[in-house]
Order: C-alpha cells, then sequence, then structure tokens
C-alpha cells in the first residue's frame, strides 16, 4: 500500500470519528469525550509519525 493511501486513511477516520461525536454529543460523559479526544490525537500522531519517517528516509537517501 502506498503511504499517501495509508495517510488518506488516517484523515478519513479521523474525520468520521469527529462527526459521529458531534452529530451525538447528548448522552456523552466525559470519559467518552476524553476517550474520542484520544482517538483523534492518536490518529494524529501516527500521521505526523509517518510522515516524518519518510521525511527522514528521503532525506538518508539524498544525502548517499
Amino acid at each position: 500500500m502506498r503511504i499517501e493511501v495509508f495517510l488518506q486513511r488516517l484523515e478519513q477516520s479521523q474525520t468520521d470519528l469527529a462527526r459521529d461525536a458531534l452529530q451525538q454529543p447528548q448522552g456523552r460523559d466525559t470519559f467518552e469525550y476524553g476517550r474520542v479526544v484520544g482517538m483523534f490525537a492518536g490518529l494524529e500522531l501516527a500521521k505526523t509519525v509517518l510522515i516524518d519517517m519518510v521525511a527522514e528516509n528521503e532525506r538518508k537517501d539524498f544525502n548517499l
């Protein structure tokens, strides 16, 4: 699978998670809010790590 496709899937998961959380805000307690925020942040971290890994790999290839 290409990196771009993986990033798009992560971004789509973030979008879906945010949309679902906002469509049904009633009945969510503090724990559920924290869980959703944590999942969103985890997906963002995964995207950042992936982008950083690709950039590092490209820098190493360039330096050779």
